[in-house]
């Protein structure tokens, strides 16, 4: 199945990592009361078990149950960490009360984002899992790639959004005056652009592979999927770690 020899080492540590990650993301989410960093959770949790299960498919690379999950594990979870950035923005916006300021009122943005998120979400699972049969392996890599055009086609679109926020309210007193936690919700606004570029350029990176196919260059050589997938992914869990919502609002 795998186009090289899967490093069984780099899985666990990846795997623990992420975990880490999760359990501290579950702990603030739960000492916060941040319960909209749930999808985020959801997220972080998937990507644990994703190498978790990578490592075992590492073991017996012929049998299709670990290679499905370990597949769908590690390339979901950012979409569920763009429905948290969506809701975040949208409470950002309320609580500097300045919705006219944003090209898309904050209700909105949400509903409109997280839709489109969902619809990719679900795009990228059904393509991962028909890649998956040698049958239906071509299809399945289409509509992977459609899932991925769409996500990155929302994210540029909120990106814009919030860029054009930022600039509307740089020269506003609230960014100075309106703090009421650890952190400033200038701050994390910040955030949210600084880990949207960095999914955006993880999709680019997801559809450059997937274009070229199972047997690219980029598919071919595991260290590139740790390098501009992994290693990002639990970049960005991290920064949701330093400043947190719940340290804002």
């Amino acid at each position: 199945i795998y186009p090289y020899t899967p490093n069984g080492p780099i899985c666990i540590a990846a795997a623990l990592f992420f975990g880490i990650s999760a359990v501290y993301h579950l702990f603030q989410m739960i000492h916060k009361k941040t319960w909209f960093y749930t999808p985020l959770v959801v997220g972080s949790m998937m990507m644990t078990l994703g190498y978790i299960a990578r490592y075992f498919s590492t073991k017996s690379p012929a049998d299709l149950g670990p290679y499905i999950i370990q597949s769908l594990f590690t390339i979901l979870p950012p979409s569920l960490y763009a429905a948290t950035i969506y809701i975040i923005y949208g409470r950002v916006v309320l609580f500097v009360n300045s919705p006219e300021a944003s090209l898309i009122r904050p209700t909105r943005v949400t509903k409109i984002f997280v839709i489109g998120d969902v619809v990719a979400f679900f795009m990228q699972a059904g393509g991962g899992g028909m890649m998956a049969q040698a049958n239906m392996a071509d299809l399945g890599q289409k509509i992977m790639l459609i899932g991925l055009f769409v996500q990155l086609a929302f994210f540029g679109l909120f990106l814009a959004i919030s860029i054009i926020f930022r600039k509307r309210m740089r020269s506003c007193p609230a960014r100075y005056t309106l703090r009421s936690g650890k952190h400033s919700w200038y701050s994390l606004l910040l955030l949210l652009l600084a880990v949207a570029a960095i999914i955006i350029l993880r999709c680019v990176f997801r559809i450059i592979e997937f274009g070229q196919g199972h047997d690219g260059y980029l598919a071919r050589h595991e260290a590139f999927m740790y390098l501009f997938d992994a290693l990002p992914m639990l970049g960005v869990q991290i920064m949701f770690h330093i400043i947190h919502a719940g340290d804002v609002f």
